[in-house]
């Protein structure tokens, strides 16, 4: 005999129950909201902020000693500018609606346009070119806002005509009507690095939207030969008339030490070459945390966008190996969270942000270990940098908030 008296339901309630199943859910209506952000990837963010303010310190204090009498000096700045960048990202990613950013997408990217072309004639010169604006209390870079507008703005507009992206008109010339004039107001600031990930950002997008192989296959051919071409005999004597730096750029890299006392190209191969002394030096294991030779006077500016050269001498292959795969696992964390992107939308902009990480951390990289010729970037969450890390982070916000969803809008 059972212990609990099974009730029947009256045909009312059948009824009512059987109406139930039959509803569909409305269109565009939130299924499930998980509330926690994804873990893992949160975990990857800190532990690569981690390690970056310690190198900094450690490749930092020989040149800080020295121009600034204060050891800490980027150390403790350095250590602000993180406390900072993570409550930014925290504020974005409690706050900020995916929704909100798709309606405002155009607009970023117009105002993004319009400062980057602003730049030259506002901005000041640092380092050989105009790339940055001074508000008074801060310095930064329009660029990086450049880099997160392409890929919101076309995440948007992906979302937006997915029915039709196959076609010319709409799968190819948008990315060209955009991208271009994006581009031309980075190349004007002599900014080579943030140009070509601008351009490679408009590849991945137009490879996420699913655009028509041939387009993609000849945009990267079209790419592939212009890159040989100026590698070239004639193509760099025609950089030299019209692009002197990128020339002296192209000529330094294919063999660094023999422009590090140059006073023609002003030394301009002392950096690369003591970056290779300084990754050859670290061979498997290292040298040890805090005894780098290269930072002390040799390698100009170590804490900057030649720290992997110093994590490679102090840390070894081993330590930068796990900085790699750190990234890896980045990158791999992003992709679990866009593909369980509440839509199409959120999916391309968790793509594209990680995308960009991705592509400046291979850049930074092949330049320090002279594979590719030297362009000025940094190496995401590690060198030392401001306001670009606080842009940063608040792109991590975002991916942060989209996997704070699930289901949504799927109907």
């Amino acid at each position: 005999m059972s212990l609990v008296k099974s009730r029947e339901k009256t045909p009312q309630q059948k009824e009512i129950t059987n109406k139930s199943l039959t509803v569909a859910k409305q269109q565009g209506t939130v299924v499930r909201l998980i509330g926690e952000v994804d873990r893992p990837f949160l975990v990857i963010i800190i532990a690569l902020l981690c390690i970056g303010s310690v190198m900094i310190f450690s490749a930092s204090y020989a040149y800080a000693a020295t121009y600034f009498k204060d050891s800490y000096y980027f150390a403790r700045r350095q250590i602000g500018w993180v406390a900072f960048g993570l409550v930014v990202m925290g504020v974005v990613a409690k706050f900020v609606d995916y929704r909100w950013l798709k309606k405002w997408a155009l607009i970023v990217y117009f105002v993004a346009l319009a400062l980057n072309f602003a730049t030259p004639f506002v901005g000041f010169k640092a380092g050989g070119a105009t790339r940055q604006i001074d508000l008074g209390f801060v310095n930064f870079q329009p660029s990086e806002i450049m880099k997160f507008a392409i890929v919101l703005l076309f995440a948007a507009y992906i979302s937006n005509n997915q029915a039709q992206i196959h076609t010319f008109r709409k799968g190819v010339w948008p990315f060209i009507a955009f991208g271009l004039p994006a581009a031309a107001s980075i190349i004007i600031q002599k900014h080579l690095s943030a140009t070509i990930i601008v351009c490679m950002l408009l590849l991945v997008m137009m490879y996420l939207s699913g655009t028509r192989s041939f387009w993609i296959v000849s945009a990267i051919a079209a790419v592939v030969a212009l890159v040989i071409f100026f590698t070239s005999e004639n193509g760099v004597a025609l950089l030299e008339k019209y692009m002197p730096h990128a020339a002296q750029r192209i000529k330094v890299w294919e063999d660094p030490f023999k422009y590090m006392k140059d006073p023609v190209t002003q030394d301009a191969g002392w950096q690369p070459a003591q970056s290779l002394y300084a990754i050859s030096s670290g061979g498997f294991w290292g040298l040890g945390l805090g005894k780098s030779y290269e930072k002390h006077g040799y390698l100009p500016e170590p804490q900057n966008d030649y720290i992997f050269a110093i994590i490679c001498e102090e840390l070894g292959f081993l330590g930068a190996l796990v900085i790699i795969l750190l990234f890896a696992a980045f990158a791999w964390r992003g992709y679990k969270i866009a593909k369980n992107a509440p839509n199409r939308f959120t999916s391309l902009l968790v793509m594209g942000i990680v995308a960009q990480v991705v592509l400046q951390v291979i850049l930074n990289i092949a330049v320090v270990t002279n594979t590719i010729p030297s362009t000025g970037i940094s190496l995401p969450f590690i060198s030392y940098g401001g306001t670009s890390l606080t842009i940063l982070l608040a792109e991590m916000g975002i991916i942060l908030s989209i996997s704070r969803y699930s289901y949504l809008e799927k109907g």
